[in-house]
C-alpha cells in the first residue's frame, strides 16, 4: 500500500526550526537583551540604559518600561498611555492575562491569592512574579533575582541614611 506523504526533506526542517524560534521570539521580552526589545517594539520613546538601565516603549495600545541588569529586562512596567485624572486608565482582565502570556518570558501564570486589593501571580518556573496595582493601574513583571536585589538596595539605603547624622 503506497502513501502520497511528502518525506520530510531539510527546508522542511529549517521552516519548523524558524516557525519554532519565530514563536519563542515573539515571547522573550523578560530576558530579552535591549536590542531584542528594540526589535521587537521599536525605537524606545526614553533611552536611559546609562543613567538607569531603562528603555521606555509605546506598542500595541500600552506603555511599557523595561529595566535592564547584566544587559537582559528583569523587569517589565505595563501601563496604559490613556490617562483619567492623572492616572493611567485601568488594564482590563482580558489584557493583563495576554500581556502575562506574551510579555512574561513564555512562561505560564497562575495567580495566588488574595493578600491585599492588587493581583499576584507566579510564573510556572517560579523565577518570577508579577502584579496589578490596583490603585496605580500598572501591571509590573519581575524576576525574584530584581526583587531580591531591590530589597538588598532598599535595605543598604535605609542603613546609610542612620547614619547620617540629622
Amino acid at each position: 500500500m503506497a502513501t502520497n506523504r511528502t518525506p520530510f526533506t531539510s527546508v522542511h526542517y529549517l521552516f519548523l526550526f524558524m516557525m519554532l524560534t519565530s514563536c519563542a521570539l515573539a515571547h522573550a521580552q523578560m530576558g530579552a537583551t535591549s536590542e531584542q526589545c528594540i526589535a521587537r517594539y521599536g525605537k524606545p520613546e526614553r533611552d536611559a540604559m546609562k543613567e538607569s538601565g531603562l528603555l521606555c516603549f509605546r506598542y500595541a495600545g500600552v506603555c511599557a518600561i523595561a529595566h535592564f541588569d547584566q544587559g537582559h529586562c528583569d523587569v517589565l512596567s505595563i501601563f496604559s498611555p490613556n490617562e483619567m485624572m492623572g492616572l493611567p486608565e485601568e488594564l482590563n482582565e482580558e489584557l493583563l492575562t495576554s500581556l502575562l502570556q506574551s510579555e512574561g518570558g513564555g512562561t505560564g501564570w497562575k495567580q495566588i491569592g488574595r493578600f491585599s486589593i492588587n493581583t499576584v501571580w507566579n510564573s510556572s518556573d517560579n523565577k518570577s512574579f508579577a502584579i496589578y496595582d490596583t490603585m496605580r493601574h500598572k501591571l509590573v513583571i519581575m524576576t525574584r533575582a530584581a526583587y531580591s536585589r531591590e530589597k538588598q538596595a532598599r535595605k543598604q539605603a535605609l542603613a546609610e541614611q542612620r547614619k547620617v547624622p540629622h
